[in-house]
């Protein structure tokens, strides 16, 4: 049997407007489309994904037909996509995979194998915790020419995510399915890792772009070849746009010039940059530091202005080790149904600088897309997908 290669590919996160961004839109879309330019290039048998294709359950029009173009070079080169639903993209009825599905640029995997050349693939999407115990994990048996056996799942599992981050033991699913793995090909964790239990390689692919600033190694996927059913896996490198991530120190009498001599020392071209203003308060202001930043070079700006908090000592909180407060966060976010206008609310609040201070200018702020969603509500329709703007507001800005 000749060997058989596959292109690992998760957490793609299409739709995500990062930062209130529409250039971090453009960003995780492009490098998507890398992606599978790759498995092109590489003339693989097919490419898997293993969840969180989209990063909100009810993505746009634009963002769905994005996906769908880009999945083209696949059809045109009888290369299958086969993928599963993650945490961010789940809905209660049926997922965007099918739609894809319906029009042949995409394959649900699921409990029964599908073939390819002597591997047999399965797919379980994500499960809710309040249900994990009580889900079957149950596998059709595989055809006897089968050599080799990938489940793909999109949780976080110990190993090999670790300590607080990880939500259920891996052994668990290796013991409640009813066939003999040789691969756990998993989705979620942002990060490469892997692990080897009881005769079963398990591992993370990453994402294909970075989604939180503590998630450093991310812009990759994962090259499978199958060969008289031994699995061999090789990472590999897309091509992203930099990210610049670094604290500015303040003391009581530094100005502006200061955060010029901070940049002039760092190269800002064309990056993502997060900035965390640290130590004194004084005259200049985050707003200041985000103009400057674009003024130096940066595409995306974050600013955190810290400076005058009392210092927390975080070394100890197990939660940091992999995913970061951030990412654990919008994951215990994604697990639960809320919908698109409360989980871009929410992620305003955590990371964006343009939502007013005060309490009555945030909710003045907020409230046209509570409105909508509220109407959508009792109208029993679908909320529309209202993009709330935070954009960091200038000097002189209402």
């Amino acid at each position: 049997m000749p060997q058989t290669r596959l292109l690992h590919v998760s957490d793609t996160h299409l739709g995500k407007r990062q930062y209130g961004s529409d250039v971090r839109r453009e960003d995780f879309a492009d490098a998507f489309e890398r992606a599978i330019e790759l498995a092109v290039e590489r003339d693989v048998d097919a490419v898997i994904h293993t969840g969180d294709l989209f990063d909100d359950p009810v993505p746009s029009l634009p963002t769905v037909m994005r996906c769908a173009s880009a999945l083209e070079p696949l059809e045109e080169c009888d290369i299958p996509f086969y993928g599963i639903v993650g945490n961010h993209e789940r809905k209660n009825d049926e997922q965007w995979l099918d739609l894809l599905r319906r029009t042949n640029a995409a394959t649900r995997l699921d409990r029964e194998p599908t073939v390819v050349n002597d591997v047999a693939l399965y797919g379980i999407d994500a499960v809710r915790r309040s249900v994990w115990d009580t889900t079957s994990f149950d596998l059709e048996a595989p055809p006897e020419d089968v050599e080799c056996s990938i489940l793909c799942m999109h949780e976080l599992l110990e190993p090999p995510a670790e300590g607080i981050v990880a939500d259920h033991p891996v052994e668990d699913v290796l013991e409640r399915v009813d066939v003999d793995l040789d691969g756990l090909a998993l989705g979620d964790l942002h990060q490469p890792k892997s692990a080897h239990v009881d005769g079963t390689d398990v591992w993370y692919a990453s994402a294909t772009e970075r989604c939180a600033k503590d998630q450093e190694e991310t812009g990759l996927v994962q090259l499978l070849e199958i060969e008289d059913g031994n699995l061999t896996r090789r990472q590999l490198e897309l091509e992203t746009r930099p990210w610049a991530v670094f604290p500015i120190n303040f003391g009581e009498d530094d100005s502006a010039d200061h955060v010029r001599d901070v940049f002039d020392r760092r190269d800002l071209t064309n990056a993502v940059t997060k900035i965390e203003l640290i130590g004194e308060r004084g005259a200049v202001t985050a707003n200041e530091v985000s103009r400057m930043a674009r003024d130096a070079g940066a595409a995306v700006v974050s600013v955190d202005d810290n400076r005058g908090r009392v210092e927390l000592d975080v070394d100890s909180i197990e939660a940091m080790s992999l995913q970061g407060l951030d990412g654990a966060i919008e994951e215990r976010l994604a697990d639960e149904d809320f919908s698109a206008v409360a989980l871009d609310i929410d992620g305003r609040v955590r990371e964006d600088e343009g939502l007013n201070d005060t309490v009555s200018g945030a909710a003045d702020d907020l409230e046209p897309a509570l409105r909508d969603a509220q109407e959508a509500a009792f109208d029993d329709v679908e909320a529309p997908d209202e993009e709330i703007d935070a954009t960091v507001p200038t000097e002189g800005d209402e």
